[in-house]
């Protein structure tokens, strides 16, 4: 009783020691009157310093400005991120830099020893007990917290101080700085543990990293630069081009980056044999069957149910006939929160290994909720809403989000950008917009000139000798569009799709919203229009045409958009499914119209990640990327 109430003291001890650690940078609230010139003076450090701790601020710093500062008593040593935690057990806890450790069962001297990497003499001189009494079981003992000092070198090295700002998530983050979550979490082990908070100061590598597949390896003793590329199958020259302190020497403890190897294995998913596999599916579509007629004529949502259906039967039938077995049920959730919620709560619901369905994130939520507790796999069908704020390991986002899309547009610019003359033209109040916010700053921080120009409307419109006094003749035009109002978008294409041949366009949107449909597509392809989508439809496909034949002679009429998602999605997801269940390790593949490859975002679940990026061309659409 007395050590679990010493243990207990100590917890709490460790927590507050734990909240305290000192970081190397923390964060600033710039007062009335500060500049970056007074507040470096005041730190002791140059405004260059300052400024390169803070990429974002341009020109000056303005009041109640958050920004991240040198942290003047900060100690390496203290700070328990730099400490090898590989050994602490659930019962040990960190104070001031010493492991509180109780002994355990059949654990000797020697164990002890080798595990904590501590000497006798010192272990003795922190617990004078165990040279008159031995060791006991149950015994607390005070060891020290092995530092690692390799660790500390590699972070100072490799990595800078990136502040996190509202609605980011580890998932935005690692794909900014082309990283994996892992690595993330490696880099800031708090992450991990408390999650990601706004206004946390974290590590990020220096520089973005090429490959999305990285992986991570800590170095053991006697591995050499020979040894790790035969490891890895990647070369000497890759392994140090993603490491470049391993010029210096191959350390023991340092953790490396591992580039992806291109050589097709796991890089894609390929369908298997599935004859003799046996599925039980739910699934969950807003019918509203109870109302006393359909009106098919004028009811969207009951044709996009419909359409989905048929579709998924399609897939069924097909899987089917490569010898899946398939048990399905189908609910309608009547387009309720209460009522998908009612459905799901169902014991049948225990027996069903996945369920595809609801459409619509408020109801995907009450399911998911609802199906936590079972082992249960989730798909949300079409929603493009961000699903991260549920939190459940077996939820599925099949449709890429819309900050997803957003954000792959952004990273095709910015690998494809070559010093063109840049132009933001954003709507009144789309910078309020926390999506098109950031992208605002990742343009102007392209341009390292400080030269990018920004259009806005003035009372409702912009002048058309503002569009053509923007634009260079000398370098190409890139244009960013922020914004999907349609007066607002008929303006910008009415006012660039007439200028002279003589200035060079590629206009980019971040989103392609229905009003653009209302665009004349000579203006879209005048200006080499770019844009993110979820799906690209080549009706001129096989895959399609044997789709849509298959699809005509059961319903007698050809398949809707909505249709080829509902094969695509169910083909797929039981396809990979009817392999196992880990889908995110199962490589990528393309159905008729869309491409799944799926990855862990911030809360756990799973969304997929690939996007198209389209242009028109001559009036036609072509996949760039």
């Amino acid at each position: 009783m007395k050590n679990f109430k010493f243990i207990i003291i100590l917890f709490f001890i460790g927590l507050s020691s734990i909240f305290a650690q000192q970081k190397k940078f923390i964060t600033y609230k710039v007062l009335q009157g500060e500049t970056i010139q007074s507040i470096s003076k005041s730190l002791s450090i140059t405004p260059y310093d300052l400024l390169k701790l803070n990429p974002d601020v341009r020109d000056n710093v303005k009041v109640n400005d958050l920004i991240i500062i040198p942290n003047k008593d900060y100690n390496p040593k203290k700070d328990i991120e730099n400490s090898d935690l590989s050994n602490i057990g659930a019962k040990d806890i960190i104070v001031d830099n010493f492991i509180y450790h109780e002994v355990l069962k059949r654990e000797t001297l020697y164990s002890l020893l080798k595990k904590f990497e501590v000497s006798i003499d010192k272990l003795n001189s922190l617990n004078p007990l165990l040279i008159n009494d031995g060791l006991k079981e149950g015994q607390i003992l005070k060891i020290p917290l092995k530092i690692n000092e390799i660790q500390i070198f590699e972070k100072e090295k490799l990595t800078q101080p990136y502040l996190v700002k509202a609605k980011e998530t580890k998932f935005s983050i690692a794909k900014n700085f082309g990283i994996s979550i892992a690595y993330l979490e490696e880099l800031n082990p708090f992450v991990k543990q408390k999650g990601l908070q706004f206004d946390d100061v974290i590590l990020v590598p220096n520089k973005v990293i090429e490959s999305s597949e990285l992986k991570t390896h800590k170095i053991e003793k006697q591995e050499t630069l020979f040894s790790l590329s035969n490891k890895f199958g990647i070369s000497k020259e890759e392994l140090i081009e993603a490491n470049p302190q391993l010029e210096e020497g191959v350390i023991a403890g340092v953790l490396i980056k591992i580039p992806s190897v291109d050589d097709g294995e796991n890089k894609y998913f390929i369908d298997k044999n599935i004859e003799g596999v046996h599925m039980n599916i739910a699934m969950m579509l807003p019918f509203k069957s109870k109302r006393d007629s359909l009106d098919f004529e004028n009811d969207r949502l009951l044709n996009i149910s419909t359409d989905y259906y048929f579709g998924a039967l399609q897939a069924i039938d097909s899987l089917k006939n490569q010898g899946l077995s398939i048990y399905m049920k189908v609910y309608d959730t009547e387009n309720s929160e209460y009522i998908s919620k009612k459905l799901s709560a169902k014991s049948e619901f225990e027996n069903y290994d996945v369920v595809i369905g609801p459409l619509f994130l408020k109801n995907v939520k009450a399911v998911s909720e609802s199906l936590i507790q079972r082992e249960v796999m989730v798909i949300s069908p079409i929603s493009t809403k961000d699903h991260s704020k549920i939190t459940n390991k077996n939820l599925v986002q099949e449709t890429v989000s819309n900050e997803n899309l957003a954000f792959e547009m952004l990273q095709f610019i910015k690998s494809n950008y070559t010093n063109q003359k840049l132009i933001i033209v954003a709507g009144e109040k789309e910078l309020d917009s926390y999506v098109n916010n950031q992208i605002f700053k990742e343009i102007r921080l392209l341009d390292t000139t400080n030269q990018v120009t920004v259009l806005k409307p003035a009372k409702g419109y912009i002048k058309p000798s503002i569009f053509k006094g923007s634009m260079s003749e000398d370098i190409e035009n890139w244009v960013f569009i922020l914004g999907n109002d349609e007066t607002f978008l008929r303006d910008v294409f009415n006012n660039l799709g007439v200028l002279p041949e003589e200035n060079k366009i590629t206009v980019f949107s971040f989103e392609k919203g229905k009003n653009y449909d209302k665009i004349d597509n000579n203006f879209l392809a005048r200006v080499n229009f770019h844009y993110p989508s979820s799906s690209f439809l080549n009706r001129n496909s096989k895959a399609y045409s044997n789709f849509r034949s298959s699809y005509k002679k059961t319903y007698y009429a050809n398949p809707s958009k909505y249709a080829v998602e509902g094969f695509d999605i169910t083909y797929d997801i039981l396809m990979r499914l009817s392999v196992n269940n880990d889908l995110i390790n199962q490589g990528a593949s393309q159905r008729i119209a869309t491409k799944y490859n799926f990855i862990e975002n911030s809360s756990g679940g799973i969304i997929n990640q690939s996007v198209f990026i389209v242009k028109y061309k001559e009036l036609t659409l072509k996949i760039v990327e």
